[in-house]
């Protein structure tokens, strides 16, 4: 019997009942009757490496809920694991895990937030739900909305069927079906909207709002939008207020995506008065909270920091996550660790971060077969694994099984389903032990307590902290007793580059760690997401799995020495004291 399992919403908070749907995925056998009918099984539930739930699973129909019950945890991520026992067969007469996934538990969803997207929203979109199904199942628990409205400057249609400024057909009854249901699966919805783009018609009614260069002519983007004046002093300010108050009243969004374009930085009002945009972003977004405080329920705000920029500015104000879109000259590894931390830094680390850094790789492979889609998964995965190990979040996916390749969000690419499995469990992972990744007591201490004279930690591979070409990305962090270590093989990939296709890493095996704890240790422990698509059946797997390992004394301190017995992509070390 093969099984899918995954959570009935995205995310649930403190106190709410836990929902898992078993679903059969195997086919019809020849009698008519569902396989696996009547069978019972066993659902397992999981917090870092201990057991703490069973819960009895009788398989009556193709699909089931199973009610996992509730947990009071305010920030905590869970495994899940549905067993069954052997069938007689020699090679099956022990217990096996048929089917997993994860969950979190929060107090208020800003707390986590994993960022998705949708753009596709023509009539012929709105009935098979496919893409709310997918995002689910990768625990994506806000979706932007991206170009939906009718114009960037008159953003609720009047009619429900429209066509928005780059021509594309829309209809509005489908976006309201697509939140409607994304609420039911525990998704939030954030309608897109730019804070000073608008088309032709309108700057020509208004040129007094728009900005202009120091040679007096407009500023225009992409020559259909005009760039306006978000100073609180022109007019332009309090339109577009207005119209995101319009999108969450009217059209029912849950909050507003707050996007810029980066340029220009410095402009000129039209009566030559010189502004500075950085400035005037977090009053723009101080005066949109407070006005959509004002409508029924809760709002959620994300502003873009187009290539990293303004993020002091921005990441001070009311917005809830810290959100930057990664383009050049932000190239490499280091680079992204680089941009986490700073963010981390600007919000004083009482926010989300969450990179958009868009795989080109799969776009130039033009959707073709295996080895170039493989190249940028292998992009993909790894890129993932560094920025959850950093502990942040990426946007990449959304509609039903598709990857951003670039800023125009319809301009997707569709993954394989081999490829869509992998990614599915590497979601599962971050989920699985958001607690080692996201809790906000763990800090990142990699490059201040390994190398020259730290003995903190002492590697016996070739490594490094900041994803080196060919080298194993270590990324160590640290809370009160306890320690984790992400290892990230680059080793064969050739570069740096993030947004380049990458080989297969090569596999690395008996990598020798030695780790200073100045304490007891009760144990340590390790998992991978690349269990199941290693290929020869010899992965760590997502379970946490218990490392032997030795403890001495020297006179620096007491350590402990183990052993990580092979690594294909990503694999997380867990080491808790006492």
């Amino acid at each position: 019997m093969k099984m899918d399992l995954y959570p009935e919403k995205a995310q649930y908070l403190t106190g709410e009942e836990v929902l898992l749907i078993a679903e059969k995925t195997d086919v019809m056998p020849s009698d008519g009757q569902p396989a696996g009918m009547n069978e019972l099984l066993e659902l397992r539930i999981f917090f870092l490496e201990k057991q703490i739930r069973t819960v009895a699973v009788q398989m009556y129909d193709d699909c089931i809920p199973i009610q996992a019950g509730c947990f009071q945890s305010e920030f905590a991520g869970y495994g899940a694991e549905l067993w069954k026992k052997g069938t007689g067969d020699a090679r099956l007469t022990e217990e096996f895990c048929i089917a997993s996934t994860s969950f979190d538990v929060v107090d208020k969803p800003s707390r986590s937030i994993r960022y998705g997207f949708l753009s596709d929203f023509d009539s012929r979109d709105g009935d098979d739900g496919g893409d709310l199904d997918f995002l689910r199942k990768y625990h994506i628990n806000m979706i932007q909305f991206y170009d939906w409205s009718f114009r960037h400057d008159s953003l609720v249609p009047k009619e429900d069927i429209y066509e928005d400024m780059m021509g594309k057909r829309k209809d509005f009854g489908v976006i309201r079906k697509k939140m409607e249901e994304a609420r039911r699966m525990g998704m939030k919805t954030l309608g897109y909207g730019a804070v000073y783009a608008a088309g032709e018609s309108y700057y020509r009614e208004h040129p007094e709002q728009a900005l202009y260069t120091s040679c007096g002519e407009p500023f225009r983007f992409i020559d259909i939008f005009y760039i306006m004046n978000i100073k609180n002093d022109n007019p332009w300010h309090y339109h577009i207020i207005e119209e995101y108050a319009e999108a969450v009243k009217k059209a029912g969004f849950d909050g507003i995506h707050m996007d810029t374009y980066g340029f220009p930085k410095t402009a000129f009002s039209m009566d030559r008065e010189r502004i500075e945009l950085q400035k005037e972003f977090p009053g723009l977004i101080q005066d949109t909270k407070e006005r959509l405080s004002q409508e029924p329920g809760e709002h959620y705000l994300i502003f873009n920091n187009v290539g990293n920029w303004p993020v002091g500015a921005a990441a001070a104000a009311p917005v809830d996550a810290v959100y930057i879109e990664v383009w050049p000259p932000y190239e490499r590894y280091h680079h992204i660790r680089e941009i986490i931390r700073e963010a981390k830094s600007a919000c004083g680390k009482a926010k989300p971060v969450i990179l958009a850094a868009y795989l080109e790789p799969f776009r130039t492979s033009g959707g073709k077969e295996p080895p170039v889609e493989e190249k940028a998964g292998y992009s993909a995965r790894i890129l993932t694994a560094a920025i959850v190990s950093l502990g942040a979040s990426h946007l990449l996916m959304g509609e039903d099984g598709c990857v951003l390749t670039q800023g125009y969000y319809p301009d997707y690419t569709r993954m394989s389903e081999t490829l869509k499995a992998q990614m599915r469990s590497y979601y599962d992972f971050l989920i699985r032990y958001m607690n080692l990744f996201y809790c906000e007591e763990m800090q990142e201490v990699t490059m201040t307590h390994m190398g020259w004279d730290n003995y903190e930690y002492q590697c016996g591979f070739p490594c490094s902290g900041d994803g080196m070409a060919d080298r194993i990305w270590m990324i160590a962090r640290e809370g009160g007793k306890t320690k984790s270590i992400s290892l990230i093989n680059l080793c064969g990939c050739g570069d740096d580059c993030w947004n380049k296709g990458k080989n297969r890493p090569e596999v690395q095996k008996e990598l020798e760690l030695t780790v200073l704890t100045d304490g007891e240790t009760e144990g340590v422990y390790i998992a991978s997401p690349d269990g199941e698509t290693a290929g020869d059946g010899s992965g760590i797997g997502a379970a946490m799995k218990p490392l032997a390992y030795t403890c001495f004394e020297t006179d620096r301190g007491k350590f402990i020495h183990f052993t990580v017995p092979v690594l294909y992509v990503w694999a997380l070390v867990y080491i808790k004291g006492k």
